[in-house]
């Protein structure tokens, strides 16, 4: 009786001398004005195409902002009856509740309570610092309590909640009441039931004792005590409270992890936003960010590399990036074959050696300098002398298996990928001009003006990205566009969506219309009887035409696939991310750009084409000029009857190895076609685009002569092989992955193109 009679006596002081204090002391109080709010984190969401949440970023916390009106009345109702059941009745500061923690505190002789209402917790969450807010003390009590009553008289009861229900924590790393219904039941607060509103109000006083992952029991406790404070405050009926006692907690892992395989989709965006916002900004900044992927083709894409590489089994790696022409939208990308494995993305960070795949862009640049592809060449070995200087004598050139076809026109070599062919016609072209048209085309990648870039042979490498970047641009009659995977950033401010980017299309022309129909018309005879033909019918399995070219590199280290059709382009690369040889696996004596790449490139095209309605490749304008190569290294026919040749003979002889005169520059704006317009696609309304200038492309400097043994006599050259037309369809061809041992074929394209002896040469002028 004695000591309650001085716990009393203490409860009446300590209030009193709270009361006393607050009102006499008040305008010695801090100001709220002097006092920053703390910026709350919010997670940043990401979007695929259709507007679907594929990821959701956050780094300490997980916290999405809503207005009051989507949490759902039975979890305002329940925080209210569990944390502050006077809160509509005081002012910020509830002295009755400073009452009854006084009676606890002194009976304890610690600070074991505070009475702390919803204004002065939300007060401690967003206005005192982090370090102090776990400190108990008398003083930091007094702070809150000023600056809530203060607070309250600027805001409505309303705002309060809603701030609040916003900053608090309810454990599992989730903060605010919309992080906790997606973390727990997997939806949002609005759709939130009375139990659940319930349990989820009882994690805030403890969050780690109340866990309903760890502890089901305790938190089921914890539950029913909030439905009785609710029954006694008069916020549910009895048999609502009844109800939702006999419930089942119902919790659910609901903190998505979005496996969907597009981690290296992902990871390309987050390193993107990173490098232009910061990591804070995309993890605590609430972003909503719009990107270009497709799910359907992410799908189709997965599926295609899963099912035709395991890298467990000691099978290569494989990557893919499919674009959209008309925009240069990155729809699709597979960066590897297990995310959590490696974090090393394929697609956008390995530089490695592109093969023959490079020989299209040596194709453009001839072209559009008006070389006919019917010009012809002597496909035959090459040492071509190099400069004073240099490591080794000669930069010897050879095709696969040794071959040498003798005189074939350039669009022979295309389809069988010569190696020596291709560097004769860059050598009389120009390195220099073949570098610029590709940089013009989409790589992005420093190259070097060597004979060995004609035919994939680079000192740093090209990327997937950059491939299908590239190759999109004869797919889109001529013009290049930017690669992107981003469409919009956006956030919110004062409950209005504010824009922080929008993608811009640009487009740069690198090829005219006509240029660009003859390049693609050059690539179908690749797919039509050429390297890809030999054990895939393209036209058949896709159900369209198509045009691409493969790829192999030295010793097998790398093996690709580049092809297209009007809407989609699409890059393939297999290979070791520690570069190694692919010989002798699955019965392959070697994988080349002839099996595994086109394996995948055709499994995934022959369903991705499906999302698109059938379209012509553009048909070059009979009004295009162009002319069969003459003089340089291009081979010439000459013409033996056994008489001496006439004046008029030789004169002939001589104008016909006069120089060409020059091209005049592609036209710099696109002309409208009606099988596929030169005009990106329309971008949406927020989205402007433009179409620059080609980058002019310096003139070489003279080419030096090579010094070569003297040529054998030349025979009469055959006719130029005349344009094939399309073989009657047959059956699709079997996988080259699913074929018996022994049976992989070998590409025309690659050896010769990867330990280039000019790689640590000085940059020649040839």
């Amino acid at each position: 009786m004695f000591f309650c009679a001085i716990v009393l006596l203490a409860l009446v002081g300590f209030v009193g001398v709270f009361a006393y204090s607050y009102t006499t002391l008040a305008s010695e109080m801090p100001e709220l004005n002097n006092y920053s709010s703390q910026e709350l984190a919010q997670t940043s969401v990401v979007y695929d195409v259709n507007g679907d949440i594929v990821d959701e970023l956050y780094g300490v916390q997980n916290r999405y902002v809503v207005d009051i009106g989507d949490v759902d009345p039975t979890l305002q109702e329940a925080v209210v009856a569990i944390e502050d059941h006077r809160f509509y009745q005081h002012d910020g500061v509830d002295f009755e509740a400073i009452g009854r923690a006084a009676q606890q505190n002194v009976q304890s002789m610690s600070i074991q309570e505070g009475g702390s209402t919803i204004t002065q917790q939300l007060i401690k969450n967003t206005y005192i610092a982090q370090e102090k807010r776990s400190i108990p003390s008398f003083e930091r009590k007094m702070i809150e309590a000023s600056l809530a009553w203060q607070y309250e008289e600027d805001h409505s009861k309303k705002e309060v909640l809603e701030q609040y229900l916003n900053t608090v924590y309810f454990g599992a790393n989730a903060y605010g009441a919309e992080a906790a219904a997606k973390t727990y039941f997997a939806k949002s607060a609005k759709d939130l039931t009375l139990p659940e509103s319930a349990m989820l109000a009882g994690i805030i006083n403890l969050p780690g004792t109340y866990d309903p992952f760890a502890d089901p029991e305790s938190a089921k406790k914890r539950r029913d005590v909030v439905l009785d404070n609710m029954l006694r405050y008069g916020q549910i009926s009895k048999k609502e409270h009844a109800a939702a006692v006999a419930s089942d907690l119902g919790v659910s892992r609901g903190r998505v992890e979005y496996e969907n395989d597009n981690e290296y989709f992902l990871n390309a965006v987050k390193k993107e936003l990173a490098e232009e916002y910061g990591d804070d900004v995309v993890y605590e900044g609430g972003l909503k960010i719009r990107t270009t992927l497709d799910p359907d083709l992410q799908r189709m894409a997965n599926d295609a590399v899963g099912s035709t590489v395991n890298p467990e089994d000691g099978d290569p790696s494989a990557s893919l990036v499919s674009i959209e022409p008309g925009t240069g939208a990155v729809r699709a990308l597979v960066g590897g074959s297990d995310f959590e494995q490696v974090k090393f993305n394929l697609a956008t960070q390995a530089q490695r050696q592109p093969g023959s795949t490079f020989k299209g862009f040596v194709l453009a640049e001839a072209i559009n300098q008006g070389v006919s592809p019917d010009s012809v060449y002597e496909s035959k070995d090459l040492k071509i002398p190099l400069p004073e200087g240099s490591d080794e004598p000669y930069y010897e050139v050879g095709n696969y298996n040794d071959t040498e076809r003798g005189p074939i026109n350039i669009e022979t070599a295309t389809e069988e990928s010569d190696n020596t062919v291709f560097v004769q016609l860059a050598l009389d072209l120009g390195m220099k001009k073949v570098v610029a048209m590709a940089h013009d085309l989409g790589i992005e990648t420093e190259l070097d003006a060597y004979p060995a870039t004609a035919i994939g042979g680079l000192r740093i490498g090209v990327t997937p990205l950059e491939m299908a970047s590239a190759y999109s641009t004869f797919a889109n009659s001529g013009v290049h566009m930017e690669p992107y995977l981003v469409e919009e950033v956006a956030t919110e401010k004062d409950g209005e969506e504010v824009v922080l980017e929008s993608h811009r299309l640009k487009g740069n022309r690198a090829l005219s219309r006509d240029e660009a129909a003859v390049t693609t018309e050059t690539l179908r005879g690749v797919v039509e009887d050429g390297t890809a033909s030999q054990f895939h019918d393209l036209d058949e399995e896709l159900g369209r035409p198509s045009a691409g070219k493969t790829g192999t590199t030295e010793k097998f280290r790398d093996a690709w696939y580049v092809g297209y059709v009007p809407q989609l382009a699409t890059s393939v690369w297999v290979g070791y991310p520690k570069p190694k040889s692919m010989v002798n696996i699955n019965g392959l004596d070697e994988i080349n750009g002839e099996n595994y790449p086109l394996d995948i490139w055709s499994a995934y095209m022959s369903e991705a084409v499906g999302e698109f309605p059938e379209q012509e490749f553009d048909v070059p304008s009979p009004d295009l000029e162009l002319d069969k190569k003459t003089g340089g290294r291009a081979y010439e026919e000459v013409e033996t009857t056994g008489a001496s040749p006439s004046f008029e003979d030789f004169l002939d002889s001589l104008q016909s190895n006069e120089e060409e005169e020059p091209r005049p520059a592609p036209e710099t704006t696109p002309e409208p076609t009606q099988t596929a317009p030169v005009e990106p696609v329309a971008p949406p309304s927020t989205t402007q685009q433009t179409v620059s200038e080609p980058t002019p492309q310096p003139e070489p400097a003279p080419e030096p002569t090579p010094q070569s043994a003297p040529e054998p006599v030349a025979q009469p050259a055959p006719e130029p092989t005349p344009r094939r037309t399309p073989q009657p369809q047959q059956e699709p061809a079997q996988p080259a992955s699913q074929r018996a041992p022994g049976s992989g074929g070998g590409n025309g394209g690659g050896n010769g193109s990867g330990e280039d002896p000019l790689v640590d040469a000085p940059e020649l002028d040839f």
